[in-house]
């Protein structure tokens, strides 16, 4: 191999590298933006891979030349791939500048249940990004390849060096980059890379001096001045990307957490959010009709919950409230993002003092594998603090595999406690694995054994409450006397019809005969496996019976 050949082995495993990084952000940010719809990832993928593969034939018009080291060629494909980072670079703020306005239009119109549309609009930026950085790699192959009798080998030296790369993009940027980097810096770094790769195979042309020295510094100003910039270019990024149509009035972001687990984000309003969605409100303060009573109900129905499993920590809040139970002696927080323990809760007036509570131990890992490989801890309750049943992988906390993993580490009269967050499919679930199941509010309480609910445990429980020194009811307040016994009165309207939702206790015969947002009754649906996930896309049962109704209505006519 000759030094030329050698420095396009370089060249390729480069331009892998930066292809596969950016894949890594644009997943990110559609993900982000669409709230971790499930069908996101594969739309996107779908359009970078075609983009890829219209970039590799399209780059077949700049491959009918004779002599494949001309310089002309060479240097025409050094600015070519110029175009191709600096378009990359440039991809996730032009989305987020598009995806506000495409919102409003679609709020205005009053297509509010397609919202999503909104990010996959944008889609053909990511193709276009693709079909620049795709061709990259057949053109660099033309002009480093002789055609002679070692073609195949060579081909096959830089087809072996663009995958390493690749997976070397995959690899650093997923799990380094983005755990030490902003994705602001971590398209700078790939810009630098994208320049750094465009002047190599200006070098690479054997460009005379005057001609090197002119696109080098060209380059060099071209990346100095969009890295200078790149603050005021991605300044509202994720803003613009969850806010969406009300970016405007929401504003800035509190606190704006980055890791390789994903993005976390505060509102000014003290509201929680992790992967662009909704996750929960940073306070303890239980007022009047909240719904955070739904952690507080644990003693309604368990007369000594001692020991307590919380799947999912997020902000704290909700294990922040079962850690100062006052008949709880032990609770195991299990969370797989671990930014929350390390950088978020720390930061967080309300929840920081969990993080030195003796009674609680917080471990970083996936709830599934942690009860898989603790099979003898059994414990009185299990809260799986759940995110929406739409998002991707919200199967694995909803599905039957799942409730029967839970049902398992239950002591006998064990509560599960989980947020159904709408899903009739997730109800009936619980029904099929648990004994007994109540709703509450959206909260399914479940239980291996009948549940018998208990008025006077939960008033001594309550009146007991006190987090960080503080009683949750004072009870020389007149107008808390009244906030408890209204909380109370929760256990006194069981399957009232004319009750606000949030003093709404199903049982499991009314919880099954209601509809929700799915035409058929709970009863009537399917349970939610881990290999059906018609769950996750919440609208289509509607906007198929929708469909369907039009078309009978023309039938008619």
């Amino acid at each position: 191999m000759n030094i030329r050949f050698i420095s396009a082995i370089f060249l390729v495993a480069l331009t892998g590298f930066i292809a596969l990084s950016y894949e890594i952000c644009w997943i990110r940010i559609y993900s982000f933006s669409s709230g971790s719809r499930a069908w996101v990832f594969g739309a996107m993928l779908g359009t970078y891979l075609i983009g890829l593969a219209l970039g590799s034939l399209w780059s077949l018009k700049f491959q009918d030349a004779k002599d494949g080291s001309n310089p002309s060629h060479l240097r025409a494909l050094s600015l070519f791939v110029l175009g191709a980072n600096i378009f990359g670079f440039l991809v996730a703020p032009i989305i987020s500048w598009i995806v506000p306005s495409a919102s409003e239009w679609l709020v205005n119109a009053d297509l509010v249940l397609i919202l999503p549309l909104a990010t996959l609009i944008t889609l053909p930026l990511v193709g276009i990004a693709a079909a620049l950085l795709g061709a990259t790699l057949p053109l660099i192959c033309h002009f480093a390849i002789r055609p002679d009798e070692k073609v195949g080998a060579r081909l096959s030296y830089l087809y072996l060096a663009n995958i390493l790369g690749s997976g070397a993009g995959s690899l650093l940027t997923g799990f380094v980059l983005m755990d030490n980097l902003s994705m602001q810096g971590i398209c700078v770094f790939l810009l630098v890379l994208g320049l750094l790769l465009s002047i190599g195979l200006a070098v690479y042309a054997q460009l005379k001096v005057k001609s090197l020295t002119i696109q080098a510094v060209t380059t060099l100003a071209i990346g100095t001045a969009l890295a200078y910039n790149a603050t005021l270019i991605f300044d509202g990024l994720y803003e613009r990307l969850q806010w969406k149509h009300e970016y405007k009035e929401q504003g800035a972001f509190k606190m704006l957490i980055e890791s390789r687990f994903g993005v976390i984000t505060v509102g000014q309003d003290n509201k929680i959010y992790g992967g662009g969605v909704y996750d929960g409100t940073l306070s303890t303060n239980f007022t009047r009709d909240s719904w955070r009573v739904r952690p507080y109900f644990i003693s309604a129905v368990h007369e000594a919950p001692k020991e307590i499993l919380v799947i999912g920590l997020s902000g704290g809040t909700w294990t922040q409230i079962l850690v100062n139970h006052p008949q709880v002696e032990k609770v195991t927080a299990v969370e797989i993002n671990g930014a929350y323990k390390d950088k978020a809760i720390p930061q967080f007036d309300s929840t920081k003092s969990i993080l030195t509570n003796p009674k609680l131990e917080i471990i970083t890992d996936d709830g599934r594998r942690w009860l898989r490989m603790n099979k003898d801890r059994k414990f009185d309750v299990i809260v799986t603090n759940s995110t929406f049943y739409y998002r991707e992988h919200a199967t694995s906390l909803l599905s039957n595999e799942f409730m029967t993993q839970v049902n398992d580490h239950l002591k006998p009269g064990g509560i599960c406690i989980f947020n159904t967050t709408g899903s009739g499919r997730s109800v009936k679930t619980a029904a099929e694995v648990f004994t007994d199941i109540h709703l509450l509010l959206n909260n399914v309480v479940a239980s291996n054994a009948p549940i018998k609910l208990n008025k006077g445990n939960w008033r001594d429980a309550l009146t007991a409450y006190e987090i960080d020194g503080t009683p949750v009811f004072d009870l020389q307040d007149e107008g808390r006397r009244s906030d408890l016994e209204h909380t109370l009165s929760i256990l006194d309207n069981i399957d009232n019809p004319d009750v606000d939702i949030d003093q709404r206790l199903w049982s499991k015969e009314v919880a099954l005969e209601h509809k929700g947002y799915n035409p058929l009754k709970t009863k009537d649906q399917r349970i939610i496996t881990d290999d059906n996930l018609g769950h996750e896309f919440p609208h289509l049962p509607t906007l198929v019976s929708k469909f369907r109704q039009r078309l009978d209505a023309r039938g008619r006519d």
